[in-house]
């Protein structure tokens, strides 16, 4: 979690203190970023350890503010050990304006994260938060937060941060390529296709 930390802030994706992560460690017990800490320069003893009702077990610092919104991930997706929130430019100005990203337009996106939702705007650190995931925490991985950047999912903190990524590298080409002329997306059977494809590899990794 610590480099991870180092990666988003490498990245731009979270200036000053912004952002948090978290990894589910066992059934009951879920390590967190502290609040008010930057996630660039974060020490291993930096990290708290909560219980799945967000209880301290260890740590000096508080947890992250966003807490809720991760423990209501692992609450809602048994398959999910690691969460990574964080404001990436590209992804986070689309949420701002009210636009999501299109899901038909790159097969490598299709292929590694699925559908990326535009949430409802939800007061940050709040129980609204949950909710505005709630319709969508079942079957995707990522999403955008409206007015508040990127939430991305996976079975490890690398996995989480990789999809984190790829959010906002497809955010920055989708802004890129509506300057330069209009977007030809993929037709529907490609796109059923490369669904398909997608599909059959999370069954797999599940086995």
């Amino acid at each position: 979690m610590v480099e991870i930390g180092r990666r988003l802030y490498r990245n731009g994706f979270v200036p000053g203190t912004d952002g948090n992560i978290s990894c589910l460690v066992a059934s009951d017990k879920i390590l967190i970023t502290p609040s008010g800490s930057a996630k660039g320069f974060l020490k291993p003893e930096d990290l708290v350890l909560v219980d799945p009702r967000g209880g301290l077990i260890s740590g000096v610092g508080k947890p992250s503010s966003e807490m809720l919104m991760h423990l209501f991930v692992y609450q809602r997706r048994p398959d999910i050990k690691a969460c990574c929130h964080a404001h990436p430019p590209y992804a986070t100005a689309m949420s701002i304006i009210g636009r999501g990203l299109p899901p038909d337009i790159l097969p490598e996106v299709i292929l590694s994260v699925g559908d990326i939702p535009l949430t409802d705007y939800a007061s940050p650190g709040t129980e609204a938060v949950p909710q505005a995931l709630e319709p969508f925490i079942k079957d995707h991985v990522a999403f955008m937060l409206r007015n508040h950047g990127v939430l991305t999912i996976g079975r490890d903190p690398e996995e989480a941060f990789y999809r984190m990524e790829t959010v906002e590298h497809f955010a920055k080409i989708f802004y890129i390529a509506g300057g330069a002329g209009e977007i030809d997306p993929l037709d529907n059977p490609e796109i059923e296709r490369l669904r398909k494809i997608a599909e059959a590899i999370r069954q797999e990794r599940k086995l």
